[in-house]
This record gives C-alpha cells, sequence and structure tokens, in this order.
C-alpha cells in the first residue's frame, strides 16, 4: 500500500463521537461518493459513483447508526437503488434533500451551519477520504483534494483557511485541485483530522530531513573551507618561493622568515595550526599578519621588476 492509502485507511477507522459530527461525514461522504436522481414515480434514486471501498464502509457505518439500511444499498457502483422513506428522512436532516424530499442542487458543499467548530475536523477527515492524496513525506511534502466543482474547492480553501492553513488552488483535468506544499500547513491538517499515526511518520521525515540538511550544509561549508585554505596556501607559497629565489626572503627579519619556512612545510594547515608551531607560539590573526606581509612584499617586488623592464625596453 501506498502512504497516501495508508493515511486514508487511517482515516477510515476514525468515527465522530457527537452526533452533529457523525451527521457532518455522513454528509462529506455522501455528497462526494454518491448522486441523486429522482425517478418517473416520484421516487428518487442513489447512485454510488465512487470505488473507495473504505469511504463507502465508513458511510454505510454512519448511516446505520440512525437508520436502517442494506449494504447493498452503497457497494453497488452505478447501480440506481431506490431509497425507503427512513432513508429520504435522514437525507433531508442532512439536507441533501429539502424540505419537501426533493433533491437539492448539490456542487459539493455543505450548509455552513455543518461545519462550525469541531465538526469543521469531521468535514476535512471525510474530505480527504474521499478525494485527498499525500506524497510520502520523505520524498517531497504534498497533500491535495480533488474536488468536483469550484464551489466545492472554494468552501474547502475557507474551511483550511479558518484553521490557519494555507491552501492554493489549481485546474487539472474535470478537477479543481486544493493541495498544500509547506510541512508546517500538512502537519496540522493531519493533527486537524487525528491522522496520529501519519503524524507522527512526517514528523520523523521532516527531523530526518532537517538533520540531514544540516549536516549536508555543514559538509559544504566545510568543503569550501578547505579548499579556500587550499587555494590560499598554494598563493602563499608561490609566493615566497619567488621571494627566496629573487634573494630577498633571506634579508627579512627572522618572523617573517619563521611564518615563510613554516607555510612551505606545512601547505594544509590552517592559521591556526601554524601559528601554534610557531617559536614562540602566535595566534592566528599574527600568523595572519605575518604571511599577508610577505604577499604584499611579493606583490611590491613583482610591481617594481615590471616597471624595470619597461624602462629599459626600448619598444615599451
Amino acid at each position: 500500500m501506498s502512504f497516501s492509502s495508508d493515511l486514508r485507511e487511517e482515516l477510515a477507522r476514525t468515527l465522530p463521537r457527537s452526533k452533529k459530527g457523525q451527521e457532518t461525514s455522513a454528509a462529506t461522504l455522501l455528497i462526494n461518493l454518491c448522486r441523486f436522481s429522482g425517478g418517473e414515480s416520484g421516487g428518487i434514486f442513489l447512485v454510488t459513483v465512487s470505488g473507495n471501498r473504505a469511504a463507502l464502509k465508513k458511510c454505510f457505518t454512519l448511516i446505520q447508526k440512525t437508520v436502517t439500511i442494506s449494504r447493498d444499498l452503497l457497494l453497488k457502483k452505478n447501480v440506481p437503488q431506490a431509497l425507503s422513506s427512513d432513508i429520504l428522512h435522514y437525507l433531508t436532516g442532512l439536507q441533501i434533500l429539502d424540505r419537501e424530499g426533493r433533491i437539492r442542487d448539490l456542487d459539493g458543499t455543505l450548509p455552513p451551519a455543518m461545519l462550525r467548530g469541531a465538526q469543521a475536523r469531521d468535514y476535512l477527515r471525510e474530505m480527504f477520504l474521499c478525494t485527498g492524496f499525500m506524497s510520502d513525506p520523505q520524498q517531497r511534502y504534498h497533500l491535495e483534494f480533488r474536488c468536483f466543482s469550484a464551489a466545492q474547492a472554494g468552501q474547502l480553501r475557507g474551511i483550511l483557511g479558518e484553521q490557519g492553513i494555507h491552501a492554493g488552488l489549481t485546474l487539472r483535468k474535470r478537477y479543481f485541485v486544493v493541495y498544500l506544499k509547506d510541512s508546517e500547513d500538512i502537519v496540522t491538517l493531519l493533527q486537524l483530522m487525528g491522522a496520529n499515526v501519519t503524524l507522527m511518520a512526517t514528523e520523523n521525515a521532516r527531523i530526518l530531513k532537517d538533520l540531514r540538511n544540516t549536516v549536508n550544509r555543514r559538509v559544504n561549508c566545510e568543503t569550501a573551507n578547505i579548499g579556500k585554505t587550499v587555494e590560499t596556501a598554494a598563493r602563499q607559497i608561490g609566493e615566497i618561493r619567488y621571494l627566496r629565489g629573487s634573494g630577498i626572503l633571506q634579508t627579512l627579519p627572522a618572523p617573517l622568515r619563521e611564518a615563510a619556512d613554516l607555510r612551505e612545510k606545512h601547505p594544509g594547515a590552517s592559521l591556526s595550526e601554524l601559528g601554534a608551531l610557531a617559536v614562540p607560539p602566535v595566534g592566528r590573526s599574527g600568523m595572519n599578519h605575518r604571511l599577508r606581509k610577505l604577499s604584499a612584499l611579493a606583490e611590491k617586488t613583482r610591481g617594481t621588476e615590471k616597471q624595470t623592464e619597461k624602462q629599459t625596453d626600448p619598444e615599451a
């Protein structure tokens, strides 16, 4: 099973405790899983249009808490089923039918009164059970709902926004896709839906990702520092050899000659390490000062030589 399937299975096992929560859950499931149509004799028929068996079984369980219902009523896909008076009365209570028992214009939304307080959590849980998908957080952070109408997507985004969750919206084929890409938003939603097992797995994945990213940043930083140290050391050794070859190094004060010798003998050492090898030891800034003086002297000497060459070259 995929990560998303595991999450849906977890949500399918969670049943609201309050009667209002059960009504909100049942209504959310019915408007996503079924369609209703009127018969020639005035009766109303239900047609199951989804093959999401976990959601259908949960819907059956919720309805059965109020009225007697045959399991076949929901599990036979694309087969119109006539509804009994008890079921019709139940659907009227859920406001899927109006007070005259006629089918409301169902656009995938629920009456605002069914989405207040804790009922919003029941709504979000069943919406994901019917329409949701979540990527494995070890790979990427992505969670989405595939709504069948713009009105349904708008209501869903509104409920998410009330819970402090920012959701994007895009059109994909015939679906209005409401999506989350921020890990904090996804964690908040999982918490609201009561998906504790998935929440723990997501938090573990976030910790591992953060740890991996921290290690990578430190390794990259250390690698960059090593590269700079090697590059600087190679340049300094070249300047020291130039000063030695020109006979200038031998005329310099002992501390500068010592710094030059230490750099040549320990090309991979840091400034602190070179300073510790000096007699007497000096700090990082002291060794850096000596090597910079050698570099400045080499640059000045080269500049003087070039100026002399220009003066002696008749074509210059």
